[in-house]
């Protein structure tokens, strides 16, 4: 019998209500862009946990024009930078003590109704802060987003 934890934490956001396009490097979220990922309900905040993959879903029927791979960005507690929706990513002296790495999920393929891609094998350790994660999406090209598009990112941790 294994005593390993695991848990999959979503995050799902709807970008405003525009059709701003995106320059490379731009923060993709609601109008306040870091997105919140559940309560992880693991037992002991400030153990090292993993992510073993990540998925990222976007309700749009079509991969805009540009559109390539993201890049999430993790933090211990809500970012205090505090990025907008379409803001120029950036890691500020006052982020760093809560800042946590980023890893690449991908570029997105249509799936009919659907834009789907995860990323598995990240093997991402990271030390929790308490029972939440924090993070910012950010797109690595330009593109012209549809409004009010709803994403999803889901991670897969474990811990032992």
């Amino acid at each position: 019998m294994s005593n390993a934890w695991y848990a999959t934490p979503e995050a799902e956001f709807t970008r405003p209500n525009n059709t701003t396009a995106y320059a490379a490097g731009d923060v993709v979220g609601a109008t306040a862009a870091a997105i919140t990922f559940g309560s992880f309900s693991y037992p002991l905040p400030g153990r090292p946990v993993t992510i073993r993959a990540a998925e990222l879903r976007i309700d749009a029927s079509a991969v805009p024009s540009g559109m390539s791979f993201f890049t999430l960005h993790l933090y211990s507690v809500t970012p205090p930078s505090a990025l907008a929706d379409n803001a120029a990513f950036n890691l500020p002296s006052g982020d760093r003590a809560s800042y946590l790495g980023s890893f690449v999920i991908g570029t997105p393929v249509d799936l009919g109704d659907t834009l789907y891609v995860r990323a598995d094998g990240l093997n991402v350790d990271i030390d929790l802060a308490g029972s939440m994660l924090f993070g910012y999406l950010v797109t690595a090209a330009a593109w012209t987003p549809a409004a009010e598009t709803t994403f999803s990112v889901k991670l897969h941790v474990m811990a032992v």
